[in-house]
């Protein structure tokens, strides 16, 4: 009776650490990536590869919480992926890539702003058809050499001034350093956009999060980014386009990639 109570208990033990170890490897993998204006983190997850999304309204606050292990990959672009590895020896990009995502670029007004918008577009239009789009892709993006250097804007006499918001936390695309001088390519994309449509912008750092509120109460009256997806997934084109928002012509396309620690790169 004893022999038979001692198998029993060890086959309950074995059964405790099997459902355990199912358990762990069952384990969400937690995806940090900076926050969508028109979606929510449970509606998002669905396009993270089994992942669970989670939202930061900042750059740093997403590094820190992979840092920490709070988030186990960062969801970014490849070009800011690129600035983050070159910058930190600890972080690789994901070899594992399971979800294949590409993003257009575009500038936000509001929707009524349509004489402004019409500019915009216009600039962009034309420097793509110029080259001059792809000469700041490849001065600002391809070959980086991982010093961002300050972008002068140059001021027109005379003219109306526009409000721009500038978030800094897509580095090197959008960078703000640390005296506070915008820098990086879409500053230069900005400059290119001034002389062209012959006005002033004055340059408002706002965070991520707070691009669609920033633009509704008239604090900047563009912002420079939005996203809209150019691949075929099934995502929402409007994801990162609240309603009352328009977007521009896309100025610049990228990948979307998971950026991990070193030691944990090669599982997402």
């Amino acid at each position: 009776m004893r022999k038979n109570f001692l198998l029993l208990a060890m086959i309950l033990v074995m059964m405790i650490l099997s459902g355990c170890g199912s358990s762990d490897d069952k384990q969400t993998i937690k995806v940090g990536t900076l926050t969508q204006l028109n979606t929510s983190p449970e509606q998002a997850s669905k396009f993270v590869g089994g992942g669970e999304l989670n939202f930061f309204d900042n750059f740093n606050s997403m590094q820190m919480a992979l840092n920490s292990g709070n988030i186990n990959t960062i969801q970014t672009y490849g070009s800011v992926a690129k600035y983050m590895v070159k910058n930190n020896p600890d972080l690789k990009i994901s070899e594992g890539q399971t979800v294949h995502l590409v993003d257009n670029f575009c500038c936000a007004m509001r929707e009524d702003n349509r004489e402004l918008i019409g500019l915009f577009d216009s600039a962009i239009v034309t420097m793509k058809a110029d080259g001059t789009l792809d000469a700041l892709v490849d001065k600002y993006v391809k070959n980086y050499d991982g010093n961002p250097e300050s972008v002068e804007i140059t001021k027109i006499v005379g003219a109306d001034t526009i409000k721009v918001g500038v978030t800094g936390d897509l580095p090197m695309l959008d960078f703000v350093l640390a005296d506070g001088t915008p820098a990086g390519f879409n500053t230069a994309v900005l400059a290119e956009i001034s002389k062209r449509i012959e006005k002033n912008i004055e340059l408002v750092q706002i965070e991520s999060a707070a691009r669609a509120a920033a633009l509704e109460s008239g604090l900047v009256d563009v912002v420079f980014w939005v996203v809209v997806p150019a691949d075929d997934s099934d995502r929402p084109k409007n994801f990162d386009v609240p309603d009352g928002i328009a977007v521009t012509d896309p100025y610049f396309q990228d990948v979307v990639v998971n950026v991990n620690l070193s030691s944990l790169a090669a599982g997402f």
